[in-house]
């Protein structure tokens, strides 16, 4: 499988000159590509997207209005998502490619503003301009609210979408935006309007930006959680649980409130991990058994806390979902998940001693330990 970053390789590349070149009076085509090639091996994704920014900006003409309308005609017809990371030449950019143009928007239109978010609106529509309309909310916050509070009601998705994923505090790949961290309240008006959008796309950006100032502000979010339950549709509540998920893991008493979980009343609980020793690359069974010392049904969220062993030793605890149940008065319930050990590119496995809790309605209730041992061994 081909690095992400070959989204952008000579072949696009290629395609997104011969696009430009239509359209741009006077481009030097040849240069620019092999510009845009010099290094190329050596840069990541966004620093290959990064490279054709600044190209863009020596090579369009420096009035932001003629350089946006240029952009504009660059764009592929087709305003509903994007099919592929290439462009034809003959209709236009979509997909990655799309991603220098609303850099340069987003870099170069700050004396333009109404300009400059018209082309990220139009280049959003073919891919997404969620880190290039960042450099203008960074820099023009209140300018840039007045118009792009309009965009919740916009006929397009996509635009309604980077309403909330573009003004993200903590946006993966992108700068952060220190004001929104600080002040979050300031787009908290944005997220109300998208709270019952019809778009599954937009809700979920809608909850991870909440889940983003619940980093830093869980009182906030939990108190605008509660609010927002009120006549929640279904489609609402399955959004604000998303937000409240980290809170929720991490056992924050008033999201685990609005939810009804309340301290369990358990008279037995007990973990057990099997086999005792796994091998990396394998997986374990993790199995537990409870009973209620309740007279009355409880509402249990049940969440496994794994503590991995890190490089230097040390364990560090991340929390999995496991499931959530209704447990009767005076019953028992057994549950079983299977957790594995096979490598995957976002986690390493070191052999040691290792523990697992399982936390019920945020307070740790049983422990086990195991060892997981080299997958080469024996």
């Amino acid at each position: 499988m081909e690095p992400f970053r070959e989204v952008f390789n000579p072949t696009s590349i290629g395609a997104f000159v011969r696009t430009l070149a239509q359209h741009v009076p006077g481009l030097d085509a040849d240069s620019f590509f092999a510009a845009a090639l010099d290094g190329h091996d050596e840069r990541s994704l966004m620093q290959r997207s990064d490279r054709l920014y600044h190209l863009l900006r020596q090579h369009l003409p420096q009035d932001f209005p003629q350089a946006a309308a240029l952009l504009n005609k660059c764009l592929h017809p087709n305003c509903e998502g994007y099919a592929s990371a290439t462009a034809s030449p003959e209709l236009g950019l979509q997909g990655w490619l799309v991603l220098p143009i609303a850099e340069f928007a987003g870099r170069e239109g700050g004396s333009h503003l109404p300009l400059a978010l018209e082309l990220l609106a139009q280049c959003t529509m073919r891919f997404t301009s969620e880190f290039g309309i960042r450099h203008l909310w960074a820099a023009y916050p209140d300018q840039v609210m007045e118009i792009v509070r309009s965009w919740t009601s916009h006929e397009n998705e996509h635009v309604r979408r980077l309403v909330s994923e573009g003004s993200r505090p903590f946006l993966p790949w992108g700068k952060r935006l220190p004001l929104f961290i600080a002040e979050p309240h300031r787009t908290l008006p944005l997220l109300r309007a998208l709270l019952d959008d019809p778009s599954p796309y937009v809700r979920k950006s809608v909850a991870n930006h909440l889940n983003d100032i619940a980093r830093n502000h869980p009182e906030l979010i939990t108190d605008f959680a509660q609010q927002a339950m009120t006549n929640a549709s279904p489609a609402r509540q399955r959004l604000l649980r998303h937000a409240l998920r980290n809170l929720l893991k991490k056992g924050y008493p008033k999201a685990l409130a609005i939810y009804r979980l309340s301290r369990p009343q358990l008279q037995h609980v007990h973990l057990a991990v099997d086999p005792h020793e796994v091998r990396i690359g394998h997986a374990a069974e993790m199995v537990l058994d409870l009973s209620s010392a309740s007279p009355q049904e409880q509402l249990l969220r049940v969440d496994l806390v794994v503590h991995f062993q890190k490089a230097d030793g040390s364990l560090r605890p991340k929390v999995f979902r496991w499931k959530d149940l209704v447990l009767a008065a005076g019953t028992q319930h057994q549950a079983r998940k299977s957790l594995s050990f096979r490598p995957i590119t976002t986690r390493t496995y070191y052999p040691g001693p290792h523990r697992v809790e399982v936390q019920i309605n945020g307070s740790i209730e049983a422990a086990a330990d195991f060892t997981l041992i080299d997958g080469t061994c024996g």
